[in-house]
C-alpha cells in the first residue's frame, strides 16, 4: 500500500501480515520451505510447491498439504484455484489437524473478500493440541488481520503478541512488533494506560506500557530514557527488539527541535483573515501554554502585505527565523517551491501536488483531499466494493470526488453511481432519485400498467448494486440529505462522509436528522478530553465569536506549533507518531504530515466512537 497506506494502521497491517510477494524462486521442495514462502508472502511459489508436494505424498499428508495450497491461493489472490481444491478433497471430519487446515483456507478467502467476522468464526475453535509453528502463526496473524479490518486496535496487538511465539525468522519477527507497534500508537496515551489491565511480565502490558511513555515523554529525551530503563526493570524478558530499546535511549536533546526563533506567515488581511487569524491564536495559544526552556520568540508576518510571498519569506530569515511556519495560501507554497533550496526549515500549512520538494520544506495541512482518501480506505477495510457519490456542484466537490475515486480504484473499488446536487437549495430530491435509480423503476411501472391496462400495486425500488454512499456536504446539505435518502428507499445504505458534515459544535436536536451517518474527525471537536481541553476552553470564546466553522483552524494552529519540536523525532523514526489535536500524526519520506482521523458515527444527534477501541 504506497507510504501514504503505511501510516494509515488498517491498511498497513493487512498488507504485511498477507505479504507483497518477492521475485519468484525455484526451492527444492520441501514442506518447511513452502511454509517459509508462505509466510514471507511469496503466496504463489508457496501454492505451487504445496501442490507438488501433494503429488509425492501419501493420501493424508496429501490432503494437508492440498489445503495449504489451497489457503495459499487465496493469500496470492487467486479464490478460484482456492475453492477449487476445498471443494474437490473429502475430508475427515474426525481429523484435527485436518479439520484445522481447512478453517484455515476458509479464513484466507474470507480476508481475502473482506469478510473479517466470517475469519473470526472459522477460527474459533482453539488451536489447542496442533503443535505446527507455522500453522498457529497463520492462524493468529489471520485472526489479527480480521480484528485489523474491524477497526480493534487492541485485538489486532493481542493476536500479534500471541503469532510472534510462533516464529523463527528475524525479518518476520521485526515486521511483527512493527505491527504492534503500529496497532498501539493509534491508541492515545489515556487509552493505552486505560486498556492495561494485567500486570508485569505480560507481554501485551509490555507493549502498550512502552507506547505510553514513548508518547508522554517523546519530547524529553532524559525524561525518556529513564523510564525506558525502569520499563526494562518491569519487563527484563519482554521479546522486544533490543535496538528499539536503544533507539529510545539513545535520543538526544539535540533530537528535539526547540528554534529560538520562529517566523509565523500567515494571511491577516483581506479575505483569508478570519481563517489565518484562527490559526495564529491557536498557534500563540500553544506557544503561551509552555514554558520555553529558552526566550523563545515568535514574530508575525502578513502574507496580503506583499505580493511576492519569497520578499516576506527572505525578510523573515534576514530578521533571524530559525524556522518558519506558514503560508497557508497553496500558490504562494509553489513559489516557495520554486525557488529552490529554503534557508531554514518551514513548516507549510497546506499541501501542494508536486513531487520535488525543497529539503527543507515540510507540508501539514486541514486537506479535504485527504480526508476523501481516508473515507476510501476505511470504507474498503469495512468490506465494501460498489460506492455511490453524491457531491455539490463546483471545484471544492470535484476536488473532493476526484480524489475520492482516483483512490478507491486504485484499491480496487468500483464507482456505480455518481451525482451533483446543488448546494444552494433544500430539496435534493432530483440528483437522489438518479443515484438511486428511482426513475428508472417508475418507467417499469407505468410500461407495466400501460402492458396491462389496470393499476398495479407499485413499490418504488432502488437499484441494488450499491453498498454505500460516499458524502460531500456541509452540515445544511447533510441535514437534509440523510433524511431525503431514507424517504427514497436507501434507508439501510451506509454513508460515509469527510468531517466537512459536522459543525464542530454539538447540536442533537439539529443533527439528530443525520443519525446513521459515518465521519471522520479530528480529537480537537470529537474528544470529550484532550490534552488540550483546558486550552480549548481558554479559546472558547474566540472560537465562538469567529464561529464554529473556524475552531479546527484554532487546533491546526496548536499543532503546528507542538509539531516543531516533534519533527526530527518523526523523521528520525518512522514507527513514531505524534498525538495532535488534529490528529494522530506522522511524517511520510516527502515530509508530509499525515493525520489520522477518529471515525465517529451520528447517534441521537451525536458524534459517537465508530470503532470499539476508542482513541
Amino acid at each position: 500500500m504506497t507510504q501514504r497506506l503505511l501510516s494509515l494502521l488498517f491498511l498497513g497491517v493487512l498488507i504485511l501480515l498477507t505479504g507483497c510477494a518477492p521475485q519468484p524462486v525455484t526451492p527444492s521442495l520441501d514442506a518447511n520451505t513452502a511454509e517459509q514462502l508462505f509466510a514471507k508472502g511469496d503466496n504463489a511459489a508457496a501454492a505451487r510447491q504445496f501442490m507438488a508436494l501433494a503429488q509425492q505424498s501419501e493420501s493424508a499428508e496429501q490432503t494437508n498439504l492440498r489445503l495449504r495450497a489451497s489457503a495459499a491461493w487465496a493469500a496470492a489472490n487467486k479464490l478460484h484455484q482456492a475453492r477449487q481444491i476445498l471443494q474437490s478433497l473429502d475430508l475427515n471430519t474426525n481429523n484435527r489437524r485436518q479439520s484445522f487446515l481447512a478453517d484455515l483456507a476458509r479464513a484466507h478467502i474470507a480476508l481475502i473478500e473482506r469478510r473479517p467476522e466470517d475469519v473470526l468464526t472459522s477460527l474459533a475453535t482453539s488451536p489447542e493440541g496442533i503443535v505446527d509453528k507455522f500453522y498457529l502463526a497463520d492462524y493468529y496473524g489471520l485472526r489479527a488481520s480480521a480484528y485489523t479490518m474491524l477497526g480493534n486496535r487492541l485485538e489486532t496487538a493481542q493476536e500479534l503478541v500471541m503469532r510472534e511465539r510462533y516464529l523463527t525468522d528475524p525479518e518476520l519477527i521485526a515486521h511483527n512488533q512493527q505491527l504492534i507497534w503500529q496497532s498501539l500508537a493509534m491508541l492515545s496515551e489515556r487509552s493505552l494506560q486505560q486498556l492495561r489491565t494485567a500486570p508485569p511480565p505480560d507481554v501485551l502490558s509490555g507493549w502498550m506500557e512502552l507506547i505510553q511513555i514513548t508518547k508522554a515523554y517523546q519530547l524529553q529525551p532524559a525524561t525518556l530514557k529513564e523510564a525506558v530503563i525502569q520499563w526494562r526493570q518491569s519487563y527484563p524478558n519482554h521479546p522486544v527488539n533490543s535496538q528499539l530499546l536503544t533507539d529510545l535511549m539513545s535520543r538526544e536533546p539535540e533530537d528535539i527541535a526547540t528554534p529560538d526563533h520562529i517566523a509565523l506567515l500567515l494571511p491577516l488581511s483581506g479575505k483569508y483573515a478570519p481563517a489565518g487569524e484562527a490559526v495564529r491564536d491557536g498557534f500563540l495559544a500553544a506557544y503561551y501554554s509552555r514554558t520555553p526552556t529558552t526566550a523563545q520568540v515568535v514574530k508575525i508576518y502578513d502574507t496580503e502585505s506583499e505580493p511576492n510571498i519569497l520578499a516576506i519569506y527572505q525578510q523573515a530569515v534576514n530578521d533571524g527565523a530559525e524556522f518558519i511556519v506558514g503560508p497557508l495560501n497553496k500558490t504562494r507554497i509553489e513559489f516557495l517551491a520554486d525557488s529552490g533550496k529554503l534557508a531554514v526549515p518551514t513548516l507549510a500549512l497546506n499541501y501542494i501536488p508536486r513531487e520535488d520538494i525543497p529539503a527543507n520544506l515540510y507540508q501539514f495541512g486541514l486537506s479535504p483531499e485527504e480526508e476523501a482518501r481516508q473515507v476510501a480506505e476505511r470504507t474498503w477495510l469495512d468490506g465494501y466494493v460498489n460506492a455511490a457519490v453524491l457531491i455539490p456542484e463546483g471545484p471544492w466537490g470535484q476536488r473532493i470526488t476526484d480524489t475520492f475515486t482516483a483512490r478507491w480504484q486504485e484499491i480496487g473499488g468500483i464507482v456505480v453511481e455518481q451525482q451533483t446536487y446543488n448546494a444552494s437549495r433544500n430539496d435534493y430530491s432530483d440528483p437522489i432519485r438518479q443515484l438511486l435509480n428511482i426513475d428508472e423503476s417508475k418507467r417499469r411501472y407505468r410500461s407495466l400498467a400501460a402492458l396491462l391496462n389496470q393499476t398495479v400495486k407499485y413499490t418504488p425500488r432502488r437499484r441494488q448494486d450499491i453498498e454505500f454512499i460516499f458524502l460531500a456536504a456541509y452540515p445544511r446539505q447533510a441535514r437534509q440529505i440523510r433524511p431525503q435518502l431514507k424517504f427514497y428507499h436507501a434507508m439501510d445504505i451506509p454513508i460515509y462522509a469527510t468531517s466537512h458534515v459536522f459543525t464542530g459544535n454539538l447540536n442533537p436536536e439539529r443533527d439528530r436528522d443525520m443519525d446513521g451517518l459515518m465521519f471522520g474527525d479530528m480529537p480537537w471537536v470529537l474528544a470529550d478530553s484532550t490534552a488540550y481541553r483546558g486550552l480549548h476552553t481558554e479559546l472558547e470564546p474566540y472560537i465562538s465569536q469567529a464561529g464554529n466553522r473556524l475552531q479546527r483552524l484554532y487546533a491546526l494552529g496548536i499543532d503546528s506549533f507542538n509539531i516543531i519540536a516533534a519533527l526530527s523525532t518523526l523523521k528520525k523514526y518512522p514507527y513514531q507518531r505524534y498525538d495532535g489535536e488534529t490528529g494522530s500524526l506522522s511524517l511520510d519520506p516527502k515530509q508530509r504530515i499525515h493525520r489520522q482521523l477518529t471515525w465517529v458515527r451520528f447517534r441521537s444527534g451525536r458524534p459517537m466512537p465508530l470503532d470499539e477501541t476508542i482513541q
